[in-house]
């Protein structure tokens, strides 16, 4: 008899799925100012028999050095939407954490647990990452790396989503898709 363990991060299977092509925006802001994005979304598919850990969030970044991450949290939507609230995502808030109110519920990425939805529900997991401008030029994200544990094994998937930020607020700044 041979017993195998897998060692390392495995490609996502089906219960996690990026239907969309690589999707984004691009802004421009002062120095100092924090901002929170929100279009960074995964959807938990009706082939997820059982629950995911979250472990980690990491957004892919270029090294221009105008911004800096300064948190992530997770939200699971529809479930944990603010009341009174039916659609989930956004693109942008000001703060980090955010505190408008439609883009408030978002925990801690490292352990939370995310069920599989219920029969007819559509369910998914929005990155909100939290950004401060640090100092004039550009950076951009080319897409966002969430590992997660799922059925005993460790899996990383890919995010295809952007963000372009130039500083300061007066700056033409060009969208990292046409790059």
């Amino acid at each position: 008899m041979s017993i195998y363990y897998a060692v390392g991060v495995r490609p996502p299977g089906d219960e996690l799925k990026t239907d969309q092509a690589a999707y984004g925006w691009y802004t421009s802001k002062d120095v100092g100012v924090t901002f929170t994005d929100g279009l960074n979304l995964i959807r938990v598919t009706p082939a997820a028999r059982g629950p995911l850990r979250l472990i980690s969030a990491k957004p892919l970044m270029d090294d221009g050095g105008s911004v800096r991450v300064v948190g992530i949290l997770a939200r699971v939507n529809p479930g944990m939407l603010p009341p009174d609230f039916k659609v989930g995502s956004f693109q942008q808030a000001p703060g980090f954490p955010p505190d408008a109110p439609h883009a408030a519920g978002g925990m801690p990425v490292e352990g939370l647990i995310v069920q599989p939805p219920m029969r007819g529900e559509d369910r998914w997991i929005e990155l909100q990452i939290g950004y401060e401008v640090i100092a004039p030029g550009r950076s951009a994200r080319r897409g966002v790396e969430l590992v997660y544990e799922y059925e005993g094994g460790r899996h990383k998937v890919f995010i295809p989503s952007y963000v372009a930020v130039c500083a300061p607020s007066t700056a033409i700044c060009p969208p990292e898709y046409d790059k």
